[in-house]
């Protein structure tokens, strides 16, 4: 080796030896231990979890739990944390809340956050704060960690409290459900526009707390609400709203158009039985056409043509000829099906007329003519299709023999539409009270036989020869009781008796006469049925609602408003709207009146079907502890 390379080699070797020592890293552990550590911290969970459920001493668990929170390993750490609160909400225990919002605060993405949310809600509910409970639900819903199983486990528990809550948390709630309900989006969409003050309209359209993609359609239905109300500079600015919000969405255009529209003159015909001996319903009708009229701002724009039918169909054809030759621009009844009837081969081809009739099959008799009704037959489709939509493919429906053998056979048809299949219709023997054997007959004829040979297939080859009572599952999914409440409430525990229970059993607004809670539901938890407007004030405190209620107080010193009364108002605003507001004529009215969209009212969101018949986006309620509430 040269000396020149050796030597400096040499000066080299002495220079590193100079150099700062390192100090060793501390050891640490390897993956295999910590795995095994957190498997055993886990474990250790899951046994204080199952002891304190079998009824342990909550304090040594909670102690054990707080020392597992400080473990070295942090799956452990965290879950702890999180058991802790869990426990101390369930035992309502002081500083439960604060346990549970520090460990979400702590650990915002771990997997148990959005669990904590829920416990939070639920603790609330016991506090009987059901706006909080509803805030909470909906940071639920907003979690990136959210599971199927909280989706089920909210949407059971909320809808019911949104009666409760103030507009913001109600409102809030219904967003983040249309968040998450693809299906369903329209429907959550549709009642928080319904639900929200134009003051918190602005707010989600400012803050920008709904998705963009979402901005348009909310915006739509709260500029729809308010053009049904003659809101017009509400319109306007849910217009503005949106232009900034979302930029370049075609909703925008529609809602200049309805702000800007010219109103024009119009004249409306009305025929209703106002003498005879119907003229009680006829003049409840009139009060709710002249409440829809007194509340729109451009009132003076619209003539009333009122005919009195009489009650009589030669008179309703007279008043019809009448309402022609004034050059009315659509017509607002009759009330009666035999009127309608009479008049379905009189009607202009150009000139729409909305029957407040029950009789929703005439609606073919005629293109012009629409029918608008709450009758229990019209509901029978909103039934079917949520019974349909919830898993029932298999039925039995109950009826009793009288009217609501029409009920039955409508509810049949609607569902077999569908793709269902209806196993029997049961008719109720009437003048007696006991239909247990009935419905023991209905349970064997109805026993799931594919289950049946499986199971006796399997004893004969596998157990010995015995006497026992095999209890099979029934071969349907859901039962339609076409009946009153009284009939309900009492069929209810014999349905229990004859082992048909635990299944969902849906009706229709007959249920409420009364009877319904006679024994305060205690076999209807898995009831599903619709409420008209006037039960159904307390359950939305929509404003327009209260505002019909005042307006009718104010002319007619009561508050005995019913649903007819409601229907009408509904039905005229409609009228008013197409014809003075959106200056439409003849043809143009038809193509209106059949939106996609349908139209917000009182009684029910409702859309014109091909055939001209309203068909009502009713609300579905169910009973919880001994009271009416919406369901889930």
């Amino acid at each position: 080796m040269p000396a020149a390379i050796f030597t400096l080699l040499s000066a080299l070797l002495l220079l590193s030896g100079c150099q700062p020592k390192t100090p060793p890293k501390a050891a640490q552990k390897p993956a295999r231990v910590q795995m095994q550590q957190a498997f055993t911290g886990n474990v250790e969970i899951q046994r204080l979890m199952a002891q304190a459920r079998s009824g342990g001493d909550i304090d040594t668990i909670l102690n054990e739990l707080k020392r597992l929170s400080a473990s070295e390993s942090e799956p452990v750490r965290e879950e702890a944390q999180f058991r802790q609160a869990q426990l101390m909400l369930e035992g309502d225990l002081p500083d439960a809340d604060e346990a549970a919002k520090a460990a979400i605060n702590r650990y915002p993405q771990h997997a148990l956050a959005p669990y904590a949310h829920f416990w939070l809600a639920r603790w609330w509910l016991e506090q009987d704060e059901a706006g909080r409970a509803l805030a909470q639900m909906s940071k639920t819903l907003r979690h990136p960690r959210l599971t199927r199983e909280l989706v089920d486990q909210v949407f059971d528990i909320a809808p019911p409290l949104l009666q409760e809550a103030d507009e913001r948390d109600a409102v809030g709630w219904l967003l983040a459900a249309a968040e998450i309900d693809f299906a369903g989006r329209d429907h959550w969409l549709r009642m928080a526009a319904r639900r929200a003050s134009m003051e918190t309209v602005e707010e989600i359209m400012t803050d920008r707390t709904l998705p963009k993609s979402m901005m348009p359609t909310f915006a739509l239905f709260a500029g729809r609400a308010r053009l049904m109300s003659g809101d017009m500079q509400g319109v306007a600015r849910i217009a503005q709203l949106l232009a900034t919000a979302a930029p370049g969405s075609s909703e925008i255009d529609q809602l200049h158009d309805w702000a800007s529209g010219r109103i024009r003159a119009a004249t409306i015909g009305v025929l209703l039985p106002l003498s005879g001996q119907y003229a009680r319903f006829g003049q409840q009708a009139l009060r709710g056409i002249r409440i829809a009229l007194s509340g729109l701002e451009y009132d003076d724009y619209i003539t009333l043509r009122i005919e009195d039918t009489a009650s009589d169909p030669d008179r309703a054809v007279r008043a019809y000829q009448q309402l022609l030759n004034d050059s009315v621009n659509i017509v607002i009844g009759p009330l009666l099906a035999s009127t309608t009837e009479a008049l379905s081969s009189h009607l202009d081809p150009d000139i729409p007329m909305i029957s407040m009739t029950g009789r929703t099959d005439l609606a073919s008799r005629s293109e012009a003519l629409f029918i608008h009704t709450l009758s229990p037959l019209a509901q029978v489709h909103v039934m079917a299709e949520y019974a349909w939509l919830h898993d029932a493919k298999r039925m039995v429906v109950i009826a009793d023999g009288g009217g609501s053998q029409t009920e039955a056979e409508m509810f049949k048809t609607a569902f077999e539409s569908l793709g269902g299949e209806v196993l029997q219709t049961l008719e109720l023997t009437p003048d007696t009270m006991d239909y247990r054997d009935q419905l023991r007959q209905l349970r064997y004829d109805t026993d799931d036989d594919t289950v049946l040979a499986a199971l006796d297939e399997d004893l004969n080859l596998f157990l010995p020869k015995m006497d026992m009572e095999i209890r099979m599952p029934v071969g349907f999914d859901a039962v339609y009781l076409a009946l009153n409440g009284k009939q309900v409430a009492l069929l209810a525990g014999q349905l229990a008796y004859a082992d048909i229970s635990g299944l969902p059993i849906y009706g229709s607004s007959r249920w409420r006469d009364g009877h319904l809670l006679d024994d305060r539901g205690r076999y209807l938890s898995h009831a599903r049925f619709t409420i008209t407007g006037g039960d159904n004030q307390k359950a939305h405190d929509d404003p327009q609602l209260q505002h019909f209620a005042f307006a009718y107080r104010e002319a007619w010193g009561d508050a005995n408003t019913t649903d007819l009364m409601r229907l009408a108002y509904d039905t005229m605003r409609i009228a008013t709207v197409m014809t003075s507001r959106l200056g439409l004529e003849k043809r143009d009215v038809f193509e209106a009146l059949h939106d996609p969209d349908g139209f917000p009212a009182l009684t029910g969101h409702v859309r014109f079907d091909d055939a001209g018949v309203g068909q009502k986006q009713l609300d579905i309620f169910t009973i919880k502890r001994g009271a009416v509430v919406p369901a889930g």
